[in-house]
């Protein structure tokens, strides 16, 4: 939903950050070194480890000269010799193998350390088009009304069509203060619509607490960088100081990131010597990744994963670990399913350009590959309709007899502010008009029963605000609901056996 970006994603993983550099599902992978593993070379048909043979360079060398004679205007070596490395990546059908220039690669390194300009939304390249994955809570990007799974079709009447994602992400970006208009398509509709975003600093703020007085707390990730190990650390030492019941981490909406951040995160909760995940290297041979203690015998209260479809990668490693090694319930929708992992070679090419390459899959501690599946949640829970809003037009009035999306769309944010229509169907009727009216009244506004740019205004803003009320946000309450009934098993269970207090009970 774009008014809070805890928004539902459909079908594929999207996990590129922010302005939309690149996925950066995974940057490391502890203890993994080309060397440790089956050469590439190995395999029959794959590249050789000793680089292009005579004939392969030739090859390559007559393209260039042709280019470079033939072409009909000039082109650009670096340009060339970018492309072809691309295209070689292209070429694996791997959306997660990327090859970025200097630039986009400093660019890339930002998101990662601290913040980044641009738009927040994380975005991949998915069948030839730019895709919106989700957008970062507070960005331009939110609050513009992007959706998951919007497809980007123009930036201030540029096209991204045929745009390597790098390419694409180079328009959308750009200095704080300036303006990206973006043409976008969304699924299932018949045109396009047309939004205007001022680009901004977004800061990379990864974690949020709050403990509530019945003792519950909730930990917040948005996604797994450099710094969200020491804030998670930082936020679990405060609330159990205050005296942590149980523990509700809300994981919707986190496309990813570095997987060491997510391993080291479970450690917190996982005793030691369970598996968290494992690897599966392109021989079949796998390695488990096992807690080293850093919980001990784990937490001594409850755990409750809020996830969506938006949550994937390093968000599914964590909150599988979770359910199967430290005995959480998930609580929300079935995640995306993003089963393997990337690592960045930013030092190999030589000339600050990077190579984010799949190198094998990661597995939960049962060895279930994940991959285009997801995770199951043990309570299935479905935001409303109005959660996936979108917004209002400004460039025509929404009246009585019109039908389309946008009625639809009027509908269903009428249902969240509390003035409902009598249906939901896109057409703009009688009883829509009276709920519009009632809107209009009780926000002071000219009862006109038409959403002309004013009324869009305040619809919108009465809709934000309240989406930010915790009350209105169905998962959290479920996860709310179920952390409170495990308190109550956990302490009845204490009552009659010490052990239970010491492990701590997740029922």
């Amino acid at each position: 939903m774009w008014f809070r970006g805890r928004t539902v994603l459909a079908l594929l993983v999207l996990t590129a950050i922010g302005a939309g550099v690149v996925t950066w599902s995974i940057l490391q992978v502890p203890g993994w070194s080309p060397a440790s593993q089956t050469p590439a070379s190995s395999v029959s048909g794959t590249p050789s480890s000793q680089g292009l043979r005579e004939k392969e360079l030739d090859k390559l060398n007559k393209v260039l000269d042709l280019i470079g004679n033939r072409y009909m205007i000039p082109a650009d070596r670096q340009t060339l010799l970018d492309g072809a490395v691309q295209g070689m990546l292209d070429s694996l059908g791997d959306p997660y193998s990327v090859y970025m220039s200097k630039i986009e690669a400093e660019k890339f390194t930002d998101t990662t350390q601290g913040a980044f300009t641009g738009i927040g939304a994380d975005l991949k390249k998915e069948n030839g088009v730019i895709v919106v994955e989700s957008p970062m809570k507070g960005s331009p990007a939110e609050r513009a009304g992007l959706q998951p799974r919007d497809v980007l079709i123009m930036v201030n009447g540029e096209s991204l069509q045929g745009l390597s994602l790098s390419e694409a992400v180079a328009k959308i970006r750009g200095p704080k203060g300036t303006k990206a208009k973006l043409r976008v398509l969304r699924p299932g509709a018949k045109e396009a619509m047309e939004l205007e975003l001022v680009r901004d600093r977004i800061p990379v703020e990864t974690v949020q607490a709050q403990l509530g007085s019945d003792g519950i707390g909730r930990l917040t990730i948005s996604q797994f960088s450099l710094i969200t190990l020491a804030q998670v650390e930082d936020e679990l030492k405060s609330m159990e100081g205050k005296g942590l019941k149980a523990l509700v981490i809300d994981l919707r909406n986190n496309p990813g990131g570095m997987v060491e951040s997510a391993q080291k995160i479970a450690d917190q909760f996982v005793p030691k010597g369970k598996p968290i995940f494992q690897y599966e290297y392109n021989d079949g041979q796998r390695d488990s990744k096992l807690a080293d203690g850093s919980s001990g015998k784990g937490k001594p209260y409850p755990l409750v994963v809020l996830m969506n479809k938006a949550s994937a990668s390093a968000a599914e490693l964590l909150a599988g670990a979770l359910k199967q090694s430290a005995g959480a319930v998930l609580v929300g929708e079935t995640t995306f399913g993003k089963g393997t992992v990337q690592i960045s070679f930013d030092n190999e090419l030589g000339d600050g350009s990077l190579v984010k390459l799949t190198v094998c899959k990661w597995l939960l501690p049962d060895g279930t590959w994940i991959h285009h599946k997801g995770i199951e949640p043990d309570i299935r829970v479905v935001q409303p309709d109005y959660w996936m809003s979108s917004k209002l037009p400004r460039d025509r009035i929404l009246k009585r007899d019109q039908t389309g999306e946008d009625v639809t769309n009027l509908q269903h944010i009428l249902a969240g502010v509390g003035t409902p229509a009598d249906r939901s169907d896109g057409y703009f009727s009688d009883g829509t008009e009276l709920a519009l009216k009632a809107f209009q009244q009780r926000e002071h506004l000219p009862v006109t029963g038409e959403v002309d740019p004013h009324t869009a205004d305040q619809l919108e803003q009465s809709l934000y605000a309240e989406l930010q009320k915790p009350e209105k946000d169905a998962q959290l309450q479920a996860a709310l609901s179920k952390a409170q009934e495990m308190i109550g098993t956990a302490s009845a269970a204490g009552r009659n056996s010490p052990l239970a207090v010491e492990y701590g009970v997740r029922g």
